[in-house]
Order: C-alpha cells, then structure tokens, then sequence
C-alpha cells in the first residue's frame, strides 16, 4: 500500500470511529429521554389528582416543561395520548408565574439553582412535580429519575405528593426507590 493510502485509510477508520460514538451517545441520549417521557405518561395514567385540582371543565391532563426541553422529540410518542377521558397536551414554560393550568410539571437540569425556590412556590398547589436533577425528591419534588446501572429509574417522595394531594397507585410505588426529603423546601 502506498502512504497516501495509508494515510487516508487510517484517516477514514479514525473518522467513522469518532462519528460512530458521536452518534451512540446520541442515541443513547435520545432513547433515555423516550424512556423518561414513556414513565411520565404512565405516572399520569396511575395518579389521582385532588377533586379541587382536576379541572374537569377541560378535556385535557397538561404536562408542562419548564426551561429548556431536554425531550426533543422524544415527547412525540406521547404527545395527544389520552388518560381516561383526557388529552394529554404538552407545553413549554419558561416562567413559573405560568404553572397554573399544568398538571404534570418537568423541572429541566438547567433550572437545578433555581429548584428550591421552584418548589416553595409551588408548596402548596397540586401539580405533579417531575425531574432527573440530582437530590431533587429529597430537596421536596415528587419524583426524581436516576440512572442506575445504565438503567431510567425513579424515586418517590410520598411526604410531597401527599402535600401536593396526589395519590399515587400501589403499582407505581411498588416500582419506586421511597425516599425522604433531607430538608424542606
């Protein structure tokens, strides 16, 4: 082989080797987010809300994300699926002063300084609050994805849900790390 051959084939190998775990994390990336969008819609199939809190003047159950959407497309395999008589509806919030028709609540990681101060003010209302933000189910939300052994896993707080008035079926706890908070919010 000559050395120009040599030198692109190296080149070429060194290429597909870098774009190929480029494109595995990607995906790794994506399929973790369809996973956490599959959980969320199956937490909201087995949560009651509070009478005060179902608003069932509107035919919808709102999931809404708050700062930046790390789903991407992944919210797509459940977006307009129904819950009961519901429509799941998803939207995206950038303040917190424009929670009050949601039902199910992602906290986004880039709002992690922000999250105590998300959860007071939300203390007292009956929104589901979800997120993957390290020591979030302790720190006062409800339910907090891991990953464990490469693996979406998910702790509950059942002091906060049962502040926020959520019950949450058996069939989902049994599936949950039960935690506590390590301080209140």
């Amino acid at each position: 082989m000559s050395k120009v051959f040599k030198a692109f084939f190296i080149s070429a190998v060194v290429i597909v080797v870098y774009v190929g775990n480029v494109l595995c994390v990607e995906v790794d990336v994506a399929s973790e987010y369809e996973v956490k969008a599959a959980f969320i819609y199956n937490f909201a199939r087995f949560i009651e809300w509070p009478d005060i809190c179902r608003r069932e003047e509107k035919k919808e159950l709102v999931l809404c994300i708050l700062g930046s959407d790390p789903f991407g497309s992944a919210l797509d395999i459940i977006r307009n699926k129904t819950i009961g008589d519901k429509k799941l509806v998803i939207r995206m919030c950038k303040d917190i002063k424009n929670l009050d028709s949601c039902h199910i609540l992602f906290i986004s990681a880039l709002e992690k300084e922000r999250v105590a101060s998300i959860l007071k003010f939300l203390k007292s209302s009956c929104i589901l609050t979800i997120s993957d933000i390290e020591g979030f189910a302790q720190s006062g939300g409800i339910i907090n994805f891991v990953i464990e052994e490469n693996k979406v896993r998910f702790e509950i707080n059942i002091d906060a849900a049962n502040r926020a008035g959520i019950k949450i079926s058996s069939k989902v706890l049994k599936l949950a790390k039960i935690i506590k908070e390590s301080q209140s919010p």
